[in-house]
């Protein structure tokens, strides 16, 4: 949904279990005019449904999401002043199908966002 569009991959590198992604976001979306205007700050709903996009990158498969849980912003997004991000994805499949996706939101220094989501295919 956003990928290739509110943000870009520069880099990543999955294992079995695991995947890691560097981010770039365009800090001139028409999203941060509205969230908001002079002060541009990434939403927290695009943070989400970022981790679900590069999820489903991992994956080769359209996912979306189940559930939310233990989702924490701890720090606030700037794309002026972080236009690099980190996502790191761990994940395990559920009895019922679903994968837990534990997310990582950070750039080396900073951790931005920790969240437990539950995905499925879509």
């Amino acid at each position: 949904m956003f990928q290739d569009n509110l943000f870009s991959i520069i880099s990543e590198n999955k294992t079995d279990n695991q995947a890691d992604f560097i981010i770039l976001l365009d800090g001139k979306h028409p999203i941060y005019k509205g969230h908001f205007p002079n002060e541009a700050i990434t939403p927290g709903v695009c943070i989400i449904q970022m981790a679900v996009d590069l999820f489903s990158h991992t994956m080769q498969q359209t996912h979306h999401l189940v559930k939310a849980k233990n989702v924490k912003f701890l720090q606030i997004i700037r794309p002026d002043e972080h236009p690099e991000i980190h996502y790191r994805l761990t994940w395990e499949k559920t009895e019922e199908g679903l994968f837990t996706v534990k997310v990582l939101v950070d750039d080396g220094a900073v951790t931005f966002s920790k969240m437990s989501l539950q995905m499925g295919v879509k």
